[in-house]
């Protein structure tokens, strides 16, 4: 891209071919990889929520199974109900806290995919400042003549 150069009495700039369509392949292998990963970190997230769903779901069930047993003997139906309560709200509890440690994850891995492609677009913003300021030194010399 360093490499190009003014059309005569116009304002365009020819460029190698070649070089345009290397950038060009570049940016096409760099950013769906980025947003592969970005598909893959979201897929993984959906399944640590909903293993944390099911893994909730079973311990519901496992407590609401155990306080059905436990309230047919009547003389201890407070101390079920209770200890079922208990069960589900550390059931939830875990749940949320596996799907804040998920939503954490998800967040850091996009944090760092989104500074990932502020690197390529910085790397092609460099690449266009550098096309036209070589572009600009050759449209002045061709001013001056």
């Amino acid at each position: 891209m360093n490499g190009g150069w003014h059309v005569p009495l116009s304002a365009k700039v020819q460029v190698d071919e070649r070089e345009i369509l290397d950038v060009l392949d570049l940016m096409r292998t760099t950013v769906p990889e980025e947003i592969k990963q970005s598909r893959r970190v979201n897929q993984e997230r959906e399944k640590i929520l909903s293993q944390a769903q099911t893994e909730a779901n079973r311990l519901v069930t496992q407590a609401q199974e155990r306080v059905e047993r436990m309230l047919t003997e009547d003389n201890i139906r407070i101390t079920a109900e209770e200890r079922a309560r208990e069960l589900i709200d550390q059931a939830r509890k875990e749940a949320d806290d596996i799907r804040r440690e998920a939503d954490e994850y998800a967040l850091d891995m996009l944090d760092r995919l989104d500074g990932e492609l502020h690197n390529v677009q910085g790397a092609v913003r460099r690449a266009i400042n550098a096309m036209n300021a070589q572009a600009a030194p050759a449209h002045r010399e061709e001013e001056t003549r």
